[in-house]
């Protein structure tokens, strides 16, 4: 543990650094999302909730002690509730890209829905699942269904 402190000065300020790098590869996502051509919807929403999933729980126990010293640390606080605010306006932005797609439902609000899926992802960041397919299904099914209508074909 001496190690650690002689490159980080605080528990507070490696929490900063991890953040920092989930964020950074959080936003790979968000990029490559919105750059991907996808033959099928469904399949790329799994794809895309799989992968960030995967950096999330690659990073549970660290979110886990950043939400812990929020509470204690208000300037960590303001820091969360921009991160927050940073994961809805990412979601937004990929839900409106998607909302242009044949058999996007024309009634979504995709910011209220973009704000209740982080906050939802955001507290499973905080729990890693020994089988995330029935979570990753779900979320999919929830996203899809909000943004596309049934095909009545």
């Amino acid at each position: 543990m001496g190690g650690f402190y002689q490159h980080f000065a605080s528990k507070r300020q490696i929490l900063l650094v991890l953040m920092d790098r989930l964020l950074q590869e959080a936003s790979l996502l968000t990029w490559e999302a919105k750059s991907a051509a996808l033959p099928d919807i469904r399949d790329g929403i799994a794809r895309l909730v799989r992968q960030a999933l995967q950096v999330d729980w690659a990073y549970a126990g660290a979110y886990r002690a950043w939400r812990e010293a929020a509470v204690r640390d208000r300037e960590l606080r303001t820091l969360h509730q921009q991160i927050e605010a940073w994961t809805a306006q990412q979601l937004t932005l990929l839900f409106q890209v998607l909302l242009l797609v044949p058999g996007a439902r024309q009634d979504v609000d995709s910011e209220t829905l973009a704000w209740e899926l982080a906050l939802l992802l955001l507290r499973l960041a905080e729990i890693p699942l020994e089988e995330p397919d029935a979570v990753v299904a779900s979320l999919t099914n929830f996203i899809y269904h909000g943004l596309f209508t049934d095909s009545t074909a």
